[in-house]
């Protein structure tokens, strides 16, 4: 190649750069992507990487490069059309190296290369690019591999979509490519991996001599020089000081494992977010698990991810802890029996990673012993708590049963802290709740009782549990309860009753008096559904559906109406893998010679409402599932793969009186190829008994939303009812008490799938931390995170962070880009920002001096913006300007729509 070619195509690297974009080199498989997308530049193995997840990379802003072996085939077996294409074998590695002047080989390269592109990849990473060495033993052969090789890495750039190009070493050719080189890797500068043996080594000084010149080269060319060394994530700290040393050097670090399987250390370093739960699938689904139902929640809150695992199918062999920040078992005694491999895997991370058991300890005495822990006999007779009260204190009454037997656990208090201690008739004493340097256990009967009247009760708080036990280190927290500051307001109803006729002058129908009472009344953002079964010619009700159709026709046509669908038969269980008993409801609507066919159910009537219900101006793209709503991972794939969004299932009920967390749900089920969204609160059947009494219950539907916004806030304000609401003057007086109510409040009114759009992605948000210390944040749709006060206060000088509010439990934050870097400050700083607002924050660009904004307000707009005494505000439309206390000033409007307008100011 020519250099001076070389110099003007190259996509160049300021190597005077303090803080080179970080990259990720990882080759296992990728069941989410919320780790890599703390990366700039993310190098995956395409074959274990799925479109959909390239795609929410490229949203949160990272660019994706496939890895390409050119210089070998990584199968075992040779396909036969290369048979010819393979003179030696890299025994380290147990492939196959490949002629680079093979034309077969050179098709077969082009060829996946362009699969690769097709799909969305960015660029390609080449490796293996001096494998010719194995077996061209003179100058002669060696040149002319050389050539072949230039050629094939020119071939890639010609592709359409001319791929960025990283390549692993291959100083030889670089003279000789005419394609421009995005960067050059290279392995082992300092450190090294011998696959062999599966050991880590210091690499000679020789060898480093040599590679660090051929690396000068590279950057003296203007291309970015990555180095990539071998240090495990075991030991965070060796990887981030040798990161600092290649940065110094003027290289791209990145520091991971011999096998590239951990999420290494760059110029970022993630936070790890994961925690594993186990939970045995012998007793049902995942979602209907103690892990998920009870546990999930409070880690969510806490801003990690749960992560339920079945005991039986789990791999032990195979775990990266790396990416794991603690362990708990919610298990039976029998699942420790029948499972051993889980004791003998807790064996080898115990002491490592905080690990809490609930409800029983494992079955294996040695790995108790090593806790510190005896198992062994039963107390006798009454059993009395001996301490423990402020842990039990105005919980439910801790009650032993005679016909169960309660074993007798004893603690080396040297080395284990004992919280709720028992004793028997016979002085005999045992630890209910302890917790130690490694984690801790709580037994049964903690921490939740089974009441007769089906229901369960915390009788601890699950959140100073998980924080005392699990030893979750505090971090920036990805939030769905607030957008610019101020809590989520969302409005849902499902179609269930839209025929029925209301108990008021004219008998209308229930749809008819929402219309009127509530729809036109109540003008922020509204998410109505409808069930085709009900309304649709194909129903239940052909004579009645043009009237039907009709009112759904105005109510759609309304300007902050959205529409959803209700599903088409109303299918009361979306699970049959549970056994259910359908006598009390039947399976679905019992609409003649229908038999449920779910992508009917989901597709075909989304279908029915755009062709037949909506307006020109806008479609249904939501689906709210009905009946039990719990959808598995294949039903919620049908409605993923037509891009709909779906809301609704949980649990979420409490008021006063009734206030455990126990029903409080996590935001959402998440499965690798879809998410199940639930509805924020539960609808007005808790509240009335499942419509048997009390019709105005709903209205005690504030008490909820006040309990779940402080002390915590745990969920937005969501108001979600039934057409049925409008059957009784008592059941609309209730709804439209909650609606009043509602509108009173700070508030961001959000249509439904912009919650859903948001809520789904909580799981896949990035934490991680620069080597200087800063927090990162990327976000792949969460638009507010939860900065918990004992971290700090967020620094707003930096242009990507427009403001943030203090609520009851923390510092909210309002994230106006991708990927967001976050300094924090004992001190309250005093610079300009964004307080709050009651829309959606579209920019938030600074330029110089000035900042300019803008925001999509669904109701009359209204900001609040601090410490702009030295600023003055513009904008578009006209607003009124109020002076507030604390160095706040507020702007209104009477209108909603999008308002933009600059913010200059001399202090920042």
């Amino acid at each position: 190649m020519r250099l001076t070619l070389l110099l003007l195509l190259s996509i160049t690297f300021n190597v005077f750069a303090k803080t080179p974009p970080s990259i990720v080199f990882y080759y296992n498989d990728v069941d989410s992507v919320r780790e890599l997308i703390n990366y700039d530049r993310v190098v995956v193995n395409a074959k274990l990487i799925t479109d959909k997840q390239i795609q929410t990379l490229h949203t949160a802003g990272s660019l994706v490069f496939a890895y390409l072996s050119v210089g070998e085939y990584d199968g075992e077996v040779l396909p036969a059309a290369l048979a010819d294409a393979s003179p030696a074998k890299n025994e380290n590695w147990q492939s196959h190296a490949m002629i680079l002047t093979n034309p077969a080989w050179q098709k077969h390269l082009l060829s996946e290369a362009r699969k690769m592109t097709d799909r969305g990849f960015d660029g390609l990473f080449l490796d293996t690019l001096d494998s010719y060495y194995l077996f061209a033993d003179s100058k002669k052969e060696q040149n002319i591999q050389q050539q072949a090789l230039a050629k094939i890495i020119d071939s890639f750039h010609q592709l359409p979509n001319q791929p960025k190009l990283i390549i692993n070493r291959g100083f030889e050719v670089l003279a000789e490519v005419d394609a421009p080189i995005y960067a050059v890797a290279a392995e082992s500068l300092y450190d090294s991996y011998h696959p062999i043996d599966q050991t880590y080594h210091k690499v000679s000084e020789s060898d480093r001599i040599w590679l660090a010149g051929k690396l000068e080269e590279v950057k003296k060319l203007g291309i970015e020089a990555i180095a990539i060394d071998y240090i495990p994530a075991s030991d965070r700290d060796r990887q981030k000081s040798a990161a600092q040393r290649l940065i110094r050097e003027g290289y791209t670090p990145y520091i991971s494992d011999g096998l590239l399987y951990e999420f290494g250390t760059s110029t970022i370093q993630p936070i790890t977010k994961r925690v594993l739960g186990f939970y045995d699938g012998h007793y049902g689904a995942m979602n209907s698990s103690q892990c998920h139902r009870m546990m999930a929640m409070p880690i969510e809150y806490n801003g990690y991810v749960p992560d339920c695992q079945d005991v039986n199918t789990f791999n032990f062999s195979r775990v990266d802890m790396s990416r794991y920040a603690a362990v708990f078992t919610w298990l039976e005694q029998a699942s420790f029996q029948r499972v051993p491999a889980l004791s003998q895997w807790l064996n080898t991370i115990i002491f490592k990673t905080p690990v809490l058991f609930i409800n029983q300890l494992p079955a294996d005495n040695s790995l108790l012993a090593r806790l510190g822990i005896q198992s062994s006999g039963d107390l006798n007779g009454k059993i009395t708590l001996t301490t423990g009260n402020s842990w039990l204190k105005n919980r439910y009454p801790l009650r032993f049963s005679q016909f169960e037997t309660q074993t007798k656990v004893t603690i080396d208090k040297a080395t284990v802290t004992p919280l709720i201690t028992l004793k028997d008739e016979q002085q005999n004493t045992s630890t209910l709740f302890f917790k130690a340097g490694w984690g801790g256990a709580i037994l049964n009967p903690l921490p939740v009782a089974s009441l007769a009247n089906d229901t369960e009760v915390w009788q601890i708080d699950p959140f100073r549990l998980v924080n005392e036990t699990l030893q979750l280190p505090a971090i920036p927290a990805a939030d769905v309860t607030t957008e610019s500051g101020r809590r989520i307001l969302t409005s849902h109803v499902d179609g269930d009753g839209f025929p029925s006729k209301g108990w008021f002058p004219g008998k209308p129908y229930t749809a008819e008096v929402l219309l009127e009472h509530v729809f036109k009344k109540y003008t922020f953002p509204q998410t109505v559904s409808v069930i085709e079964g009900e309304v649709g010619k194909r129903g239940l009700y052909p004579k009645e559906s043009p009237q039907l159709e009709a009112i759904a026709r105005k109510i759609f046509q309304l300007p902050h109406v959205e529409i959803a669908s209700h599903t088409f038969s109303h299918p009361f269980f979306w699970d049959f893998d549970k056994s259910v008993d359908s006598s009390s409801y039947g399976e679905n609507l019992p609409i003649p010679g229908y038999t449920v066919d779910y992508d009917n159910e989901i597709i075909g009537t989304i279908n029915y409402i755009n062709k037949n219900l909506a307006p020109k101006n806008k479609k249904a793209r939501l689906i709210l599932w009905s009946g039990k709503a719990d959808p598995k991972e294949d039903i919620l794939a049908i409605a993923e793969k037509a891009n709909l969004l779906n809301v609704n299932g949980g649990n979420t009920y409490v008021v006063r009186g009734n206030d455990n967390f126990t029903q409080v749900s996590p935001t959402i089920t998440w499965y690798p190829s879809a998410v199940h969204v639930y509805a924020p609160v539960l609808n007005e059947n808790l509240y009335t008994n499942l419509w048997t009494e009390h019709h105005d219950g709903y209205g005690r539907a504030v008490e909820t939303f006040q309990l779940l916004g402080k002390p915590r806030r745990l969920k937005t304000i969501a108001i979600y009812y039934h057409m049925y609401s409008g059957a009784y003057p008592a059941s609309l007086k209730g709804l439209t008490n909650v609606y009043d109510w509602a509108i009173k409040q700070k508030s961001t009114p959000l249509y439904l799938s912009e919650y859903a759009e948001r809520a789904r992605t909580l799981y896949e948000t990035g934490i991680a931390k620069t080597l200087s210390g800063e927090w990162q944040i990327t976000s792949t749709g969460i638009k507010s995170i939860r900065v918990p006060n004992q971290i700090g206060y967020p620094v707003t000088s930096l242009p990507e962070l427009a403001g943030w509010n203090q609520g009851p439990d923390g510092h909210y934050l309002i994230l106006n880009k991708a990927r967001t870097r976050l300094n924090l400050s004992v001190n309250n700083p005093q610079s300009p920002r964004l307080l709050s607002a009651n829309a959606p924050l579209i920019k938030w660009q600074k330029y110089g001096r000035s900042i300019q904004w803008s925001f999509n307000s669904h109701v009359p707009f209204e900001m609040e913006l601090v410490n702009i005494s030295q600023c003055t505000l513009s904008s578009d439309q006209a607003l009124t300007k109020k002076q507030m206390k604390k160095n706040t000033v507020r702007y209104r409007s009477n209108k909603a729509g999008i308002f933009q307008g600059t913010l200059t100011c001399n202090n920042i």
